[in-house]
């Protein structure tokens, strides 16, 4: 039996809105629909989403919900398709589970399936906001929100059949990206139950196994959603179960490159070679110089190279993290003006040091007269 598990497409995002704003919509869908392909290709007999489909949870675009419905259609045309909702889903894909759409099933909580040769357990995101009434500390309650459900899937798992979980969650230790948001609880590796077969996760946008007993895996995303995921492995995973032997095949998806340009300063001899490279690269390129900040540098890079999304500078980025060292002594206008005029004329012209003293004063007399 094979399962292709994805996850994280986080449809509808657009990077890099400070700079040059990238809409990753088709790029995310082309990964997808190779996805779709490879499904169909090993004829897989279940697939698993494991949460953030969508990538705004607030008024996705129709845009973002058709390629979405076209991609889950596809899926279910080709073996029961389950998508566990993820922190970054739409709550109206839950009312999905109406549409006339055969073998898609929407998971917005906790539940199980039983099918011909395989047990599902399914565990979407749990949001600690939704159980602040059950205890003070809405982070300890979905920590024992979740003990419990594992506790409940130890208890039911079925011998006769593969077992599975499915769920969007967070394995304590592993680091989130910079496009996630904190999911607030984590669990510990231990507590998953040993007699799983295969642990399907999403939320690390990294494609990687974080244990082999039992076999835990997360997808990662199809396409690389920022800089900090650039070296990242992204793709999904294709599970194949045979006797009591679980195999792993990890499948590339087809995406743009994420690169970042490290140039010492913009000398000419330096714009000259990172030109070079630019003019080579087919991607997104973040470049950051160790110098100081030149709008005229900056312009020309993104003026010039349609690749270059970003440019940052990292002495402007450094000040501005120190504190200031420099202090200010608060210095009175008429004494300013009494060193001016000394300097200036000598002790001889105290009277007109005077003579402003008496104009200040009547000011400030007759501003406070006015409140």
């Amino acid at each position: 039996m094979k399962i292709l598990h994805t996850s994280d497409w986080h449809l509808g995002l657009e990077s890099w809105m400070g700079s040059r704003a990238v809409d990753r919509l088709e790029e995310t869908k082309n990964s997808l629909s190779h996805l779709v392909e490879i499904a169909e290709k090993e004829k897989v007999e279940v697939v698993l989403i494991t949460g953030d489909v969508l990538h705004k949870k607030n008024a996705p675009r129709i845009e973002v919900l058709n390629v979405l419905s076209e991609i889950v259609s596809s899926f279910a045309r080709i073996a029961p398709t389950f998508l566990v909702m993820g922190n970054h889903d739409w709550q109206g894909l839950k009312t999905w589970n109406n549409l006339p759409v055969k073998n898609l099933f929407v998971v917005d909580r906790p539940d199980q399936v039983t099918l011909e040769k395989i047990k599902i357990f399914f565990l979407p995101y749990v949001d600690p906001q939704r159980l602040l009434g059950m205890k003070d500390d809405p982070l300890a309650a979905a920590g024992e929100y979740l003990n419990n459900f594992l506790v409940q899937v130890r208890n039911q798992i079925d011998e006769t059949k593969i077992n599975i979980l499915a769920g969007h969650l967070l394995i304590e230790g592993l680091i989130e990206s910079d496009e996630e948001s904190s999911i607030g609880v984590q669990i510990k590796k231990s507590v998953i139950p040993t007699g799983l077969n295969y642990v399907a996760l999403g939320h690390i946008h990294n494609r990687s196994v974080v244990q082999q007993s039992p076999l835990t895996c997360y997808a990662g995303s199809p396409i690389a959603l920022d800089f900090g995921e650039e070296k990242d492995n992204k793709g999904a995973i294709v599970v194949e179960f045979e006797k009591d032997r679980v195999r792993v095949h990890q499948i590339n998806t087809p995406r743009k490159s994420l690169k970042t340009f490290s140039v010492l300063d913009y000398s000419e001899d330096a714009l000259r070679s990172l030109t070079k490279e630019l003019k080579s690269f087919d991607g997104y390129a973040r470049v950051i110089f160790d110098s100081h900040p030149s709008d005229e540098v900056r312009r020309y890079l993104m003026e010039n190279f349609e690749c270059v999304v970003k440019v940052q500078f990292k002495k402007s980025e450094r000040q501005s993290q120190q504190p200031s060292i420099v202090t200010r002594e608060k210095v009175d206008i008429l004494q300013l003006y009494d060193k001016y005029v000394k300097g200036r004329f000598g002790e001889t012209e105290v009277l007109m040091v005077d003579l402003v003293k008496k104009i200040l004063k009547e000011v400030e007399e007759d501003q406070t007269n006015q409140y």
